[in-house]
């Protein structure tokens, strides 16, 4: 047994050493990759067919952001940086008639899943209308650039 968790052992502890890249750099290796990727673009008569439905996804991830902090709180959540059980804590209150009138809906936290889904989906829609035009996305090491191109 002691033989098999050393083998185990040694196993997890030099695959990373054997994976590593001989440059040394791997995040500057990550983001060349990435930009010879962005650099693969589809055609200019796939380009304008993304434009719509890119917006309609921008569109419907805003909302979902909005509607998961406004309307679609969740109980088990307050708000802000009140205490975790303040929502509830209200909720016990109003059981007595001094705080019978109290009211807790402003105590109530937001809904993270819905609103960091909204945020996903509207960055889809955006890399999706991005994609769609004469603007383009340049990553380099240290930079993010946002180019418009004019073709005459």
């Amino acid at each position: 047994m002691r033989a098999l968790s050393l083998l185990l052992a040694a196993s997890l502890f030099t695959t990373p050493v054997l994976a590593q890249t001989n440059t040394g750099r791997p995040i500057h290796d990550a983001v060349a990759k990435a930009a010879a990727q962005a650099a693969q673009k589809p055609s200019a008569a796939d380009r304008g067919k993304l434009f719509w439905p890119g917006l309609a996804l921008g569109v419907a991830g805003a909302t979902m952001a909005v509607l998961g902090t406004t309307v679609f709180k969740v109980e088990d959540t307050s708000t802000g940086n009140a205490p975790a059980n303040t929502y509830q804590a209200c909720i016990a209150q109003k059981q007595d008639p001094i705080y019978a009138t109290n009211s807790c809906e402003g105590l109530k936290g937001k809904n993270l899943k819905l609103l960091w889904g909204g945020v996903a989906l509207g960055a889809a829609g955006a890399v999706l209308m991005i994609s769609s035009t004469n603007v383009s996305a340049e990553v380099r090491p240290g930079l993010i650039q946002f180019v418009h191109r004019v073709r005459f």
